[in-house]
């Protein structure tokens, strides 16, 4: 498909990503991984519900973990985003039941008004205007612990169409900042879509979807990434290590990937742009390109590219367009 321009127009104004609700069977050990392993601050823990964040965030949580009894991986049950007002709420409700949605105005603990909705390709979206606030500890060195995270950057989202999840959040105003698509073709197989100043909020890739690939922290320096690996490492959680440091050539970043104990995916990274003005072009990347996914390092396992947190209640189906990965056990069997 051609590249499209983003809804200049539209009678909201979305500001970035919010928040990931997730669920967990055990609170405490979900804790002990995102506070003292990756160094997040706990703002609620009760006997259903963990909430954090990162160092630079004021707002009350920008990860919610919800309890769930019986076996099985943890499950995604919103990924939120803010809206500039409530009013940008109230007219987002409108146009997005103009456009057959079936928004509702839900009820969130510590978030204000909060209105959710089922994105095209079965993603269950939440936005909010205002949270809870309180002060926030970028400057109380001597708490800054793990990975040192500064503030939730983006989602990765595995979908069966991405034609129309760009298509879908273009309209919504998100613009394209890189994409990868078949040599030679104009057929997109991934879109990284933004509406803050950097790379960006959300990405879409080809894949069995919906499902959340992973959810993204920023840390200022590539030293905080070693250095969370090695807290990580000190507390016998070295095997949640998914996959090891690198560099990406998609949006520069230098990155390492963790899963909880549920099995949700982490990634901690650096380095990444601003991407700011109307004439910067969307970068492209053919899929014949492994620098795409890193400029050096070892490729991802299989294991990377196949597993994935499901959201709640919503079908997986085959992609409509695929692409076979290089793996880290292809370069294995090479080398």
């Amino acid at each position: 498909m051609a590249l499209l321009a983003p809804n200049d127009s539209v009678p909201f104004n979305i500001t970035r990503l919010s928040h990931i609700v997730l669920t967990s069977r055990d609170l405490d050990k979900t804790r002990c991984f995102y506070e003292t392993g990756l160094g997040l601050e706990v703002t609620a823990h009760d006997a259903d519900r963990l909430c954090l964040r990162a160092l630079e965030e004021t707002s009350h949580h920008s990860l919610v973990f919800e309890k769930v009894s019986g076996d099985g991986p943890g499950v995604c049950r919103a990924v939120g985003y803010r809206m500039y007002t409530d009013d940008d709420l109230k007219r987002a409700h409108d146009w997005f039941a103009a456009r057959g949605c079936n928004p509702k105005f839900v009820e969130r603990p510590n978030q204000g008004l909060t209105l959710r909705i089922t994105d095209p390709v079965g993603v269950p979206v939440e936005f909010c205007a205002t949270m809870d606030q309180s002060e926030n500890r970028m400057q109380r060195f001597h708490l800054h612990a793990g990975g040192r995270l500064a503030f939730l950057d983006h989602a990765q989202i595995a979908t069966h169409d991405v034609a129309t999840a760009y298509a879908f959040y273009s309209d919504l105003g998100f613009r394209l900042t890189e994409y990868t698509a078949k040599d030679g073709t104009d057929e997109i197989w991934g879109a990284w879509l933004k509406r803050k100043n950097n790379t960006q909020d959300v990405v879409y890739s080809s894949g069995p979807g919906p499902r959340l690939h992973h959810f993204a922290f920023h840390t200022p320096e590539i030293a905080n990434v070693v250095h969370a690996a090695d807290v990580m490492a000190s507390l016998d959680l070295a095997d949640s290590m998914d996959r090891a440091p690198g560099r990406h050539g998609i949006g520069n970043a230098f990155f390492i990937y963790f899963r909880d104990p549920d099995g949700h995916r982490v990634e901690i990274f650096t380095s990444h742009y601003n991407v700011i003005d109307v004439d910067h072009e969307p970068k492209r990347w053919d899929l014949t390109n492994t620098r795409r996914s890193q400029l050096w390092g070892f490729p991802a396992p299989r294991k990377w590219f196949a597993e994935a947190s499901h959201f709640e209640g919503a079908e997986v189906k085959p992609p409509l367009l695929d692409a076979a990965p290089v793996t880290l056990e292809n370069f294995l069997e090479k080398w």
